[in-house]
């Protein structure tokens, strides 16, 4: 028993037993209050008071030897929850801790940390005889896990359909990427593998595992795309030579027919699954039909060929029409022709000429001709809410007939707003179940047989509604075109109509007589002009 502190009215005492230094009280006299012990703690802080109901009784039944808690180390060591921090707390006075020497102070800390398992991140730099008592002093430091890199995907971006800017700084409307062509083996896109990340540790030497990347599955159509590990990599690559697609939200090769001659005798009339690029012409008599975009590259164009049929795209022709009266263009989407001279054409999109367009059917959302060199002389023209050119008819008053069928601006607004609801609802839809599949993903090697048929229609359900988004946003373009127009159909005479020029717009009639220039549209049933 070694006294610590003793007076007329206590007497504190240490007791060691069974390698544990209690702190015992006797109170000899009773009169005391319970907080006479504070000022005793202050000058002694090794002393722990833990046991309060013992206290309660040393004060109640005064010169009674009670345990009343524990006797502290010069320097106890405590670490955080996650055992990533060590502490030191000094349970010494100001004056002890000044008296002793540095490297003493150091020799002990190490040692109470090896008594505590610490052996990890030390570090006493913090350590000085400056410290103030009572102080709490961080002295080892665990080294933290390093989270592992989610995967990045990246794909084939696919070109925008829009007119090809010459070094001269002119637009050329009909040199359009209208197709991207992949070979075998090209690259259509790649997954940088996640990483496991780097593991941390203790200060008492415990392994804390890593947080792994996410991972993100490569979306593509196996069909027509391979998949190649490389280091931290897979890439997709094309399986055939064709043009690039993107369908439910997977990337793919569409079949691409090149034909380096001329479609004629030696070809034969083509039909199609999938894109056709023609680098000669489509010889006299012929047909082609193709269930995507037809290219054809020929300079000098086609002539009175049977039918070119885009069930679903677009078709381009750089060296124009001479269709003698026989050529007809059928498309899904959109047509672009640098001229057409006696031919018919019917787009579902637009229908975008160069130079002229001479005693021709067009048919289409809206008919575009350049605004500083497009002509229409002659004809049959008709467009659902916009027809413009620089010049309608001829100096020798050539019949032109311009019918545009026109809309209802408050019908097409109200659709409008139905699309924009469909869309929002079907854009939160796919993105709670983009969710629930990347987390599918993250277990997919622990997927049971039920849990992977579910993951397997879910992930028909997403494409599907990527799909739908694709072609909710084409109507919602489709639609915001109408907009644009002036009132409620539109024709515009950029440079001068001729007379016998016949305008027709939502049924109101107006016969050029005398040579003008202008806007004329439709609005609140009534024709009106106005210069451009």
């Amino acid at each position: 028993m070694t006294t610590i502190f003793e007076d007329n009215n206590v007497c504190v005492f240490l007791q060691e037993t069974n390698d544990k230094s209690e702190v015992w009280l006797i109170v000899k006299n009773h009169s005391i209050p319970l907080n006479y012990l504070d000022s005793i703690c202050r000058d002694f802080p090794r002393i722990k008071i833990s046991n309060f109901i013992s206290l309660k009784k040393a004060f109640d039944n005064p010169n009674v030897s009670v345990c009343i808690g524990d006797y502290k180390p010069k320097f106890a060591v405590s670490t955080s929850k996650d055992e990533m921090y060590a502490y030191i707390d000094i349970n010494m006075t100001q004056s002890e801790l000044e008296s002793l020497d540095l490297n003493k102070i150091k020799t002990d800390i190490i040692s109470a940390l090896n008594e505590e398992g610490i052996r990890e991140g030390i570090n006493l730099d913090s350590i000085s005889q400056d410290m103030e008592s009572f102080a709490k002093v961080l002295v080892a430091k665990g080294i933290e896990p390093v989270s592992g890199k989610d995967a990045k995907v990246k794909y084939f971006q696919l070109s925008e359909k829009k007119p090809t800017i010459k070094s001269d700084g002119k637009v050329d409307n009909y040199e359009m990427n209208l197709i991207d062509k992949v070979e075998r083996g090209g690259w259509l896109g790649e997954k940088i593998l996640p990483t496991l990340g780097q593991p941390g540790k203790t200060v008492s030497g415990k392994t804390v595992l890593a947080k792994p990347g996410r991972d993100y599955m490569l979306k593509f159509d196996a069909k027509s795309v391979d998949e190649v590990l490389e280091e931290g990599k897979i890439n997709l690559v094309a399986k055939f030579d064709g043009a690039v697609k993107f369908e439910q939200g997977k990337i793919g090769v569409h079949n691409h027919l090149v034909i380096d001659e001329n479609v004629g005798y030696s070809t034969g009339n083509i039909d199609f699954d999938g894109y056709v690029t023609i680098n000669g012409v489509v010889e006299d008599l012929f047909s082609v039909r193709a269930t995507k975009d037809i290219f054809i590259k020929g300079k000098m164009g086609i002539g009175a060929v049977g039918t070119i049929h885009s069930v679903n795209g677009d078709i381009s022709i750089l060296g124009g029409v001479n269709g003698k009266k026989k050529a007809k263009l059928i498309a899904g989407r959109n047509v672009y022709v640098k001229y057409v001279n006696e031919a018919e054409i019917e787009a579902k999109g637009e229908i975008n000429i160069g130079l002229y367009a001479f005693e021709s059917i067009l048919k289409g959302d809206k008919v575009i001709l350049s605004p500083d060199k497009g002509k229409i002389v002659g004809g049959d023209i008709q467009a659902k809410h916009l027809v413009s050119a620089n010049t309608f008819g001829n100096s020798m008053e050539k019949a032109t007939k311009i019918q545009v069928k026109g809309f209802d601006r408050n019908k097409v607004n109200e659709e409008l707003n139905v699309i924009k609801v469909n869309f929002n609802e079907t854009i939160a839809k796919a993105n709670r179940l983009k969710r629930e599949l990347e987390i599918l993903e993250l277990n997919q090697d622990n997927l049971s047989e039920k849990e992977e048929f579910t993951y397997k229609g879910m992930l028909l359900t997403y494409e599907n509604l990527i799909d739908d988004i694709n072609k909710l946003n084409y109507d919602f373009k489709k639609l915001e075109e109408f907009l644009r127009t002036k009132g409620e159909g539109e024709v515009k005479i950029l440079g001068s109509a001729y007379p016998k020029t016949v305008l027709d717009i939502k049924n109101l009639q107006k016969v050029i007589s005398k040579t003008m220039a202008g806007s004329f549209y439709v609005k609140d049933n009534s024709l009106h002009l106005t210069q451009i």
